[in-house]
Order: C-alpha cells, then sequence, then structure tokens
C-alpha cells in the first residue's frame, strides 16, 4: 500500500515538472497576436494535461483505497447500491470501487449465447475447468466499439475495445434513465452517457447499456476483432411520437441515485 501511495506522488511530481518545463519553452512568434494565441494555447493545453492528470490520481487513489492493510479489498459497508460503469475504469468520486474489468458478450453474429453485456474483471479466480476449444459452449467475447463517421464522443472510439468498471453508492436507489442527459430532479447523477446496443440487423437479443460519454480504452486494444460489437441507438418516429422525439438523434442516457 505505501509503495501504491508513492507511485502517485511520483506521478503528481512528474506532471507538475512537465507542465513546470512547457512553461519555460518561449513559444516562436511572427507577430504580437500570433504570440497571445500561443500563450493561450499553452494554457489551454496545461488544463487539458491538468485535468487528465487529476483524473489519473484519482483513478490510482480508488486503486489504492480497495485495499486494507492486510491486502483484502475493501468496499463501503452498509446499505448502498451497485452499478456498473460502462466505459470507464473509475467510479465518480462519491462512490467505491468494486472491481475494474473488460465489458464482455457474445459474437455477434451468434445466434445463440447470453443476451446481455458483462463486466468480466481484470483479475478472475478460476474454479474447476477444463481447457481446450469446445465447441458445445456458449462463448464469451470483449467488446469493442463500431462507430464510424460520428463524433457524438468528441474523439474517434471506433475499433476500440471497451473497459467497465463496478461502482458502490451510499445511495439506496438507483436508476437508469434512456433519453435523458441528466437526472430528474431530487436524484444525483452517477454519470451520464449514450445508449448502446447491437446493431439492428445482428441475430439475436442484445440489452442496451448506458455507455459513459467520455469512454476510455484498453491499452493495444485498437484490432478490428469484430466480436461483440457497441452501436448507438438513435430515435425512429411512428409508434415513438416525434416530437419529442426526432428521426434519426442518437439517445443519451444517465444512471442516477437517490
Amino acid at each position: 500500500m505505501y509503495i501504491n501511495a508513492f507511485r502517485v506522488c511520483a506521478f503528481w511530481i512528474c506532471i507538475i515538472s512537465m507542465l513546470h518545463l512547457e512553461l519555460a519553452e518561449e513559444p516562436v512568434c511572427t507577430s504580437r497576436f500570433d504570440y497571445d494565441l500561443k500563450i493561450v494555447e499553452k494554457f489551454y493545453e496545461m488544463d487539458q494535461k491538468i485535468k487528465r492528470a487529476e483524473e489519473e490520481i484519482r483513478r490510482q487513489r480508488q486503486l489504492i483505497d480497495r485495499f486494507s492493510t492486510d491486502g483484502e479489498v475493501f468496499i463501503f459497508i452498509g446499505s448502498g447500491s451497485v452499478y456498473v460503469r460502462w466505459g470507464r475504469n473509475i467510479c465518480p468520486e462519491h462512490a467505491a470501487v468494486i472491481y475494474n474489468g473488460y465489458v464482455a458478450g457474445k459474437k455477434y453474429d451468434d445466434e445463440g449465447g447470453g443476451s446481455d453485456s458483462l463486466c468480466l474483471p481484470s483479475d478472475p479466480v478460476w474454479s474447476n475447468y477444463s481447457d481446450g476449444d469446445d465447441r458445445n459452449r456458449g462463448f464469451i467475447y470483449g467488446t469493442e466499439f463500431d462507430e464510424e463517421g460520428v463524433n457524438i464522443f468528441g474523439y474517434s472510439v471506433l475499433q476500440q475495445d471497451v473497459p467497465c468498471v463496478v461502482c458502490k453508492t451510499q445511495k439506496s436507489a438507483l436508476v437508469m434513465v434512456p433519453a435523458r442527459a441528466k437526472c430528474y430532479p431530487g436524484w444525483k447523477e452517477e454519470y451520464s452517457g449514450y445508449l448502446m446496443s447491437a446493431y439492428r440487423s445482428h441475430p439475436g437479443p442484445h440489452n442496451h447499456i448506458c455507455v459513459d460519454s467520455d469512454p476510455e480504452f484498453i491499452p493495444r486494444g485498437s484490432n478490428n476483432d469484430n466480436e461483440h460489437i457497441l452501436y448507438l441507438m438513435e430515435a425512429r418516429c411512428g409508434s415513438l411520437p416525434c416530437p419529442p422525439y426526432v428521426e434519426g438523434r442518437e439517445l443519451p442516457c444517465v444512471v442516477c441515485s437517490a
């Protein structure tokens, strides 16, 4: 535990040192306007790096908080609710990490298998097993985004493999609200994102999940594996009234607690 705390401190010192060096660099400019513009750009880049650094520090702290001095997993005791934060490795500040893992499910073109997405832990513990490729079993695959041509997330997510984290909040009630980016009055937002599921022509059922609006990716997980695949969901008018819905508009979602 002390080693992990040291790593967090060392990480933060490195970030501060890096930002100090960047500020010390004199931008190459051709005019006063160009000089001012480059200074503003430097401060913006610094702000973004600080935000990413703070996010990484919070993630490291959550990982440290999972363990007590004897190495056992620590979870809030008492009443509360548990939910999956799809697409992220860390929980909101007020929630505790139960475990991190990988989004997984059936292959997109398998007719059988489970219909839901799972958050598989990154540290599995095995029971009895028989290794080998047995065709009389159901299969579980990792998950990737298959979204291109739109910039809903603010950056490309195409072919990126998707992480997840299981969180525990001390709030007793929990609900995922589709088609809303904000909670109703009296409810606290856990996180918001976009409704995702399988492609409309893929066989078999598939559940809908709320993927965080600022997703992270599994390192080195950008191959086009085409296994368990996620797509954005959009509204279609007809029995679904328009308005208030809009034909072809991607549906947001929000996870709320109270």
